[in-house]
């Protein structure tokens, strides 16, 4: 079901977002505290630096190894900063149709588009629906869709639906609410009524956004409760916290300084610290848009009546 992880805010090295923390991005790769899989299928990861030429276009790393083997993703980690990073770890079933290989690694981002896109969860019976959604999708965002997954057929609509400014992160939630009324139409007509989560991750190196959704929850494809995977009997979680200063303060990681500071945001699929009394866990069926085009950043919770 993968783990992501998302933050804007002051420069920080990446070591200490993806190695270093009690249960780092890294680490949730094979020991998630809120998953019961692991999460094997590949590494992904964008970063922003406003100090880099073009500082709107993001550097890219994405490997299919596990990034706990990968000693260029360390090395890298312990010399590059970031204001901003949407990061990755992909888990996929284990079966042949599984779509394993570089083609399907996250975050997803288009050339010349302005958002990036990471996924975390699973929409059950995506072939049925692909090709009613693709019939939704702009015909040149449809030719740039290179993998099998139900995640890039996601940003692909997400992306056709953005009408408006598309600097403001609202405008990026209003197109998630419009995938979530597509996808539900869709499955509607094929009859698909199982849990599938779809929590979704954006990020255009100033802003973000994150969705905390489920379709159909509670509904299974069997009657049997011992075949229904373990994933799928709890809501897939979304955490955030806020402050002035993430890293390493009185002998733990956390956010520090001013406590109404609102400086820097982690978003993440499970919390980074040991001590999560400074996390806060989004809605359910809500929206989190966290505007970062001010001197603070502006963070509001948005709920998803769709």
């Amino acid at each position: 079901m993968c783990r992501v992880l998302a933050y804007r805010g002051p420069p920080v090295s990446l070591d200490e977002l993806l190695y270093r923390p009690d249960s780092s991005l890294v680490r949730q790769s094979y020991d998630p505290q809120q998953l019961h899989m692991v999460n094997l299928g590949g590494f992904g990861m964008m970063a922003w630096d406003a100090t880099t030429p073009d500082p709107a276009c993001p550097w890219t790393y994405r490997t299919t190894s596990l990034p706990m083997f990968d000693p260029n993703l360390e090395a890298l980690a312990r010399k590059a900063r970031t204001s901003c990073l949407l990061a990755h770890v992909r888990g996929i079933p284990l079966r042949a149709d599984a779509g394993f290989g570089p083609h399907n690694l996250h975050p997803f981002h288009f050339p010349g588009q302005r958002w990036a896109m990471a996924h975390n969860g699973d929409l059950a019976g995506h072939r049925r629906v692909r090709y009613a959604i693709l019939e939704q999708v702009r015909p040149d965002l449809r030719e740039q869709i290179a993998g099998s997954t139900d995640s890039e057929l996601v940003y692909a609509l997400l992306l056709s639906l953005l009408d408006g400014d598309q600097s403001d992160p609202a405008t990026v939630v209003a197109a998630a609410a419009g995938v979530v009324s597509a996808l539900r139409a869709a499955r509607r007509e094929q009859g698909i009524e199982q849990s599938s989560a779809l929590n979704l991750f954006l990020s255009d190196g100033v802003s973000l956004v994150a969705v905390r959704y489920t379709l159909d929850f509670g509904c299974y494809a069997t009657d049997s409760l011992q075949a229904v995977h373990a994933t799928a009997n709890s809501y897939l979680s979304l955490w955030y916290t806020v402050g002035e200063q993430y890293g390493f303060t009185d002998d733990e990681w956390q956010m520090s300084g001013n406590p109404n500071a609102t400086d820097a945001v982690l978003l993440a699929s499970e919390p980074l610290t040991r001590n999560v009394t400074g996390w806060i866990e989004a809605p359910e069926y809500s929206a989190l848009a966290v505007d970062g085009r001010g001197d603070t950043l502006c963070i509001r919770s948005v709920e998803l009546d769709v």
